[in-house]
């Protein structure tokens, strides 16, 4: 039986409810160009949770790519752009828990043309980072295998202070990869930091020929306390720099209050506390989901 429950206390009465949720039309969204193919891969990220518990968080990514443009982020919101909302099930929020848990951001490599955008979560805000596109540095090493049925040959290199392992695959003659890893001769198809920390493999691949989208905002589902209804609201995301967001993830998640209370450092009402089906154990504030436990913040960036 599904279950749901709303715990509203008297003082969060007199402010907006609000969720965000993903859109499968009422979004404003540019087409920056179309994919040639789109590579699913199951990312892992190894940490702790707030009992000092080894735990390994996962969830699929879709990398989109195009011509000179590739965009990162969540598998299930790749689905209800091309409406493939079948293998969401019922509950279509429940993939937001994972993006909160594990900090997922979306990365667009090649809009504008040698920039790179990044849209990141700090709730109750939104973020916009454009950056320069930097690739990493690689070094062909020794071996082959297989990943997903593709042979791959294999390399390392160093990217903003960590030190990567990778497979790559020139049966796909694509220089892109998941997240900001990208510059080798063919598709990277496997990924995981010296420490084995984050790790990206390739699941899946679907040749088609889908838009690659961007859009400056959100489209936050209020609830409007005098009508009684849902509505539609735009919000445009905040601009930051790159430098600025990797000093405030590190202040934010990577204070060991975050890990029993991870919203310790939001001031003000708390906003709806919203125990909804499989995504128990989860608040909403300003339209993001909030763990009600974090994990140890791993960032992919250490400068």
């Amino acid at each position: 039986m599904k279950k749901v429950t709303l715990i509203i206390s008297a003082l969060l009465m007199t402010f907006s409810a609000s969720a965000q949720v993903p859109s499968n039309g009422n979004e404003k969204l540019d087409t920056l160009c179309q994919t040639k193919f789109t590579a699913v891969y199951q990312y892992t990220i190894n940490t702790q949770d707030a009992e000092g518990k080894q735990v390994a968080d996962s969830a699929r990514l879709a990398l989109q790519v195009g011509d000179g443009v590739w965009k990162t982020w969540a598998y299930e919101r790749y689905l209800m752009q091309v409406h493939r909302d079948e293998e969401l099930g019922w509950d279509k929020s429940y993939f937001m828990k994972n993006e909160a848990l594990m900090h997922i951001a979306t990365t667009t490599v090649g809009y504008p043309e040698g920039k790179t955008v990044t849209l990141e979560s700090v709730p109750p805000h939104q973020y916009e980072v454009t950056e320069d596109t930097e690739k990493p540095t690689w070094n062909m090493t020794e071996g082959s295998d297989s990943i997903c049925g593709y042979l791959c040959q294999k390399a390392n290199g160093e990217f903003r202070g960590k030190k990567w392992n990778v497979m790559y695959t020139e049966e796909i003659p694509a220089a892109a990869g998941p997240w900001k890893l990208q510059g080798l001769p063919g598709l990277i198809a496997y990924a995981t930091d010296s420490e084995g920390t984050h790790t990206f493999r390739l699941i899946a691949l679907y040749q088609e020929s889908v838009p690659i989208t961007y859009s400056s905002g959100s489209i936050i589902g209020k609830f409007n306390t005098e009508t009684l209804r849902m509505e539609n609201v735009f919000v445009p995301y905040e601009k930051s720099t790159r430098e600025q967001m990797l000093k405030q993830k590190k202040n934010l998640f990577g204070n060991r209050m975050y890990l029993n209370d991870p919203m310790f450092y939001i001031t003000g009402p708390k906003q709806i506390v919203v125990t909804y089906g499989k995504a128990e154990n989860y608040n909403f504030i300003g339209g993001l989901f909030v763990p009600a436990k974090g994990h140890k913040y791993q960032p992919l960036e250490l400068k």
